[in-house]
């Protein structure tokens, strides 16, 4: 390894490769990552170097997730379409939580709103609800990547993927009522950005935990 390397790959890249590659291969495609890119920051420059390894890191992540795609195609279907299932019948519970809480406090504490009591409930219904769905997102993602065993990062950003483009498809099945007056990023879209990421996070857990505890067992 070259001794004019000076700063270290992009991080959030060489994350992301961590992330996607199996157990076994982690160690060796990143440590040939680093040594490739080592060599090209001292003879092209750090910048170079560092748009190297994000084009080689997009290269390695599509390779990963076409081959454990094609290795367990139906356990990534199942676990899709049940992550999707789970989803649209949890989704709606921390909202019924919330309101039920608020109801409650509504008619126990006091018997009316003035106007910054409302405030302060629409405050805590909005927030509230964005909070439960995000963590029941999360959770889902968490499910999904256990029952995908060593697929975890293709099935969650499967499910992310799938959940991205069924709300848009159905926008362009079913066009604005309004024209183009209506703006296209609805609340409901945003939820669903917010979901997909808190998915795809929940499988990164799932796989760090589980890449961490090999880590132990082949070092004990």
């Amino acid at each position: 390894m070259s001794q004019a390397f000076v700063k270290p790959p992009p991080r959030i890249a060489a994350w992301l490769v961590d992330l996607f590659a199996p157990g076994e291969h982690a160690e060796s495609i990143t440590g040939d990552l680093l040594e490739e890119f080592s060599d090209l920051a001292a003879k092209s420059g750090v910048a170079s170097a560092r748009h190297w390894y994000w084009r080689q890191t997009m290269k390695a992540i599509a390779h990963l997730v076409s081959a454990g795609f094609r290795g367990a195609p139906w356990t990534i279907l199942g676990t899709v379409l049940g992550g999707y299932v789970l989803l649209a019948f949890c989704g709606s519970w921390p909202e019924r939580a919330i309101v039920s809480v608020l109801q409650f406090r509504r008619h126990h504490v006091t018997p009316y709103y003035t106007w910054p009591q409302f405030q302060a409930y629409l405050f805590w219904l909005n927030n509230g609800i964005l909070m439960g769905r995000l963590l029941i997102s999360m959770l889902i993602g968490c499910i999904v990547a256990l029952a995908a065993k060593e697929r975890e990062m293709v099935s969650t950003m499967a499910l992310s993927c799938l959940l991205l483009l069924v709300p848009f498809g159905m926008r362009l099945v079913q066009p604005a009522s309004h024209g183009a007056e209506e703006p296209f990023l609805q609340p409901d879209l945003v939820f669903v950005f917010g979901n997909s990421i808190m998915i795809f996070m929940g499988g990164a857990i799932v796989r760090k935990n589980r890449s961490a505890a090999a880590r132990r067992r082949s070092s004990a």
